[in-house]
């Protein structure tokens, strides 16, 4: 359970009930038994019910940051679809959206999941319309990518049931500015608008992410971008500082770093996938990025959790655990 994301979530809604000077909204966490759950940051969570009390809800919210052992699914699923038989709202939140997806409560629907992980899951499930925006509202279905998002989301849900004061009270309340809206896109720091401030470097990185699988010419992705190969070459260096084919094949190793954590895919799928042409070639280039090799990442990030991103940054695994 990520208690940050859960946290985030409650807190807009435990200061409506301070604005009404009574209990806007009742929170009980529900479990597959009582026994206390341990959160990511190790401090346990009690529940007050179980799936198969099945407590009167308005809204379930789905919160996790990482996929779940297939019991504790098996339990879940049933109660979220005995909940939407009974006209419950459901919200995933991170890793719960996929959740709701893999239980088929997202299909046909717009949705949102963090963005390391949407990737993933927006090919698993194509039948969900996997956004990148901080959250999505749709109908009773309400996803959000976790974290500080939740707020948002939760400022927003405040503002439909009670109106604008009421939000700019829980704004004032938590000492929050104002919510940011759901369109607001999520930040891979390697693709985000705001970091990447032309508009036509923009362009060609859009080429870039458009075409994983069998890459692009960078003078192609100059002509996308509507600029001459040397012009391109400059504004990358001016404002990234690096070269366009650097950011390029960059790009492709996040895109296999993500298949490798959240995806079931050989390492000889993933390396087709995201461009290379051969095992060997992919793997020599994700050690150079991240200094480990595929499988040993996928590993490492499923026995620990941990996943180095940047290693220009200074970033490394914690003291004795690096995969070999």
């Amino acid at each position: 359970m990520s208690l940050s994301s859960a946290l985030l979530a409650l807190e807009p809604l435990r200061a409506a009930s301070r604005f009404f000077q009574r209990p806007a909204y009742e929170i009980i966490f529900v479990g597959e038994s009582r026994a206390p759950v341990e959160s990511g940051v190790g401090i346990a969570v009690v529940p007050g019910a179980t799936f198969a009390e099945d407590p009167r809800l308005d809204m379930a919210l789905v919160v996790a940051a990482y996929d779940q052992p297939e019991p504790w699914k098996r339990a879940l699923f049933p109660w979220l679809r005995r909940l939407v038989r009974q006209g419950v709202e459901l919200c995933g939140v991170d890793f719960g959206a996929v959740f709701l997806a893999e239980a088929g409560l997202l299909d046909g629907r717009r949705a949102t999941t963090h963005w390391e992980v949407r990737p993933a899951v927006a090919e698993r499930f194509p039948r969900v319309d996997f956004r990148d925006e901080i959250f999505v509202m749709d109908g009773p279905r309400l996803t959000c990518g976790g974290h500080l998002s939740c707020h948002d989301l939760f400022l927003a849900v405040v503002e439909r049931d009670h109106g604008p004061a009421v939000a700019r009270f829980v704004e004032a309340d938590l000492i929050a500015g104002p919510g940011r809206p759901g369109e607001t896109r999520q930040g891979d720091p390697l693709t985000a608008a705001e970091t990447i401030p032309d508009p036509r470097l923009r362009r060609a990185i859009e080429a870039m992410e458009a075409n994983i699988e069998i890459p692009l010419p960078i003078e192609a992705v100059a002509a996308a971008a509507g600029l001459s190969l040397r012009r391109l070459q400059a504004l990358f260096r001016l404002h990234l500082g690096e070269t366009a084919s650097g950011r390029y094949l960059a790009i492709r190793l996040n895109a296999a770093r993500h298949m490798l954590m959240y995806s079931e895919a050989p390492v000889t799928e993933v390396a087709a996938t995201t461009g290379f042409s051969s095992l060997s070639t992919f793997s020599r280039a994700f050690r150079a990025r991240f200094r480990s090799g595929p499988r040993a990442y996928r590993s490492g990030f499923r026995r620990l959790r941990a996943r180095p991103y940047f290693f220009e940054t200074g970033a490394r695994w914690p003291e004795g655990t690096e995969p070999r």
